[in-house]
């Protein structure tokens, strides 16, 4: 079976390391890997190099990412992305591909599979975030694809609902929590060797990313409230990780570039990698900002998040998530029950992760058993709806059943 990975981000490929790792090992698969965009670009700080020291062979880099934030520009990318593979589904096409996410990158891969009839795996569908553009790229990335793998029931239920036939559902858990199971993450010795940052000072990781559907209060403004919120904590280094690639991300990344200048306990990086990024999660006393990591991979390492604003409004979160409005004196307080509450921080340490519903960490090994007992048919690629939830068809392909 030929099957096709498409990664075009870092947090994307975070995702689906063990995936790719584990399908390139199995003689049954011929697996190919496509890898472009924000990927290959310097200024997201060529994260392509991460894929390359994991020992994943990639097959096809494809350059279609312009430099800018602008949507005109953002638009080319993915005109440019769409002639690009299309001419190499030319001369190679797969059974199937496999995408995950919500990022508009995905729509380079997904147009041309349509046209060419090859059937989409696609991960990580069903979920809810209201605040960002994601949210409708998700749920029109459903709609094309032919199997869905999600994270849990709630989100199963949310693609039945959308009118999705249940046997293509299947529950498989959040593939990023694979990553903090497998990973031996670095010691603060070993983070102080490799950084040149002493993380036994207390430490606030944050990411903060454009909220795309956010009209009431400006990126300018929301990105200023966080910054003068963590200002207030003095004692306190704190480590930013840059945003991806959307609209408006110059203004966040200017901001926190001139903050780091003034701040000698400040530091921006703009790729640091699935393991370090969790190696200095698990050592920071609170993740700030608005990633999904902070809602899905980050209670699991039982460290507190703070989750500010509406771009992930509608994901399911752990009792270790504070949610906050965008204004400083609110961040402030979410900062202090998150370092402060020794009820919370008690309770943080036994909080149950609902994006790990079998406890094991063990996303790829149930994804590579639904590959193996997928059939490419005409009940596959004729999709019908049917809005009644029938839970005891999810995971048909999961349980080892095939037509």
């Amino acid at each position: 079976m030929k099957i096709a990975f498409f990664t075009f981000t870092r947090a994307e490929y975070g995702l689906l390391r063990w995936s790719i790792k584990r399908a390139q090992g199995c003689p049954d698969f011929d697996v190919r890997v496509f890898v472009g965009g924000s990927h290959i670009a310097k200024s997201y700080g060529m994260s392509v190099n991460e894929i390359i020291n994991d020992g994943v062979k990639i097959d096809y880099l494809v350059d279609f990412l312009l430099d800018s934030d602008e949507p005109s520009a953002l638009s080319k990318s993915v005109g440019v992305g769409i002639v690009s593979i299309s001419q190499i589904l030319i001369n190679y096409k797969p059974d199937f591909i496999v995408i995950l996410g919500d990022r508009y990158e995905l729509y380079v891969t997904i147009i041309p599979a349509l046209l060419y009839r090859i059937p989409i795996i696609h991960i990580a569908g069903g979920e809810i975030t209201e605040g960002a553009l994601d949210e409708q790229i998700r749920h029109s990335i459903t709609k094309l694809s032919h199997i869905h793998i999600v994270s849990n029931e709630r989100y199963a239920e949310n693609i039945s609902k959308m009118g999705e036939e249940d046997w293509r559902i299947h529950v498989l858990g959040s593939p990023g929590i694979e990553n903090i199971y497998r990973f031996k993450l670095k010691s603060i010795e070993e983070l102080k060797e490799e950084l040149g940052i002493d993380f036994s000072v207390p430490t606030i990781l944050v990411t903060y990313h454009p909220v795309t559907l956010e009209t009431r209060v400006t990126t300018e403004e929301q990105i200023e409230n966080l910054l003068e919120a963590l200002s207030y904590f003095k004692d306190f280094q704190i480590v930013f990780t840059a945003p991806g690639a959307e609209v408006e991300r110059g203004i966040i990344m200017d901001k926190i570039q001139t903050f780091v200048r003034e701040n000698p306990r400040a530091f921006l990086f703009k790729n640091l990698g699935t393991l370090l990024y969790l190696s200095i999660a698990k050592h920071s006393k609170v993740v700030v900002g608005n990633s999904s990591s902070g809602i899905i991979e980050i209670p699991s390492l039982k460290v507190p998040t703070v989750n500010i604003g509406d771009r992930q409004k509608g994901r399911i979160a752990a009792e270790s998530v504070i949610h906050c409005g965008y204004d400083s004196d609110s961040i402030i307080k979410a900062i202090k029950k998150a370092i402060e509450d020794k009820n919370f921080i008690e309770k943080v340490k036994n909080v149950r992760n609902p994006y790990d519903p079998y406890g094991d960490g063990d996303f790829s090994g149930r994804f590579l058993r639904v590959l193996e007992n997928i059939s490419i048919n005409e009940k596959l690629l004729r999709k019908e709806l049917d809005f009644e939830v029938k839970r005891e068809e999810w995971n048909y392909f999961l349980k080892g059943r095939e037509d």
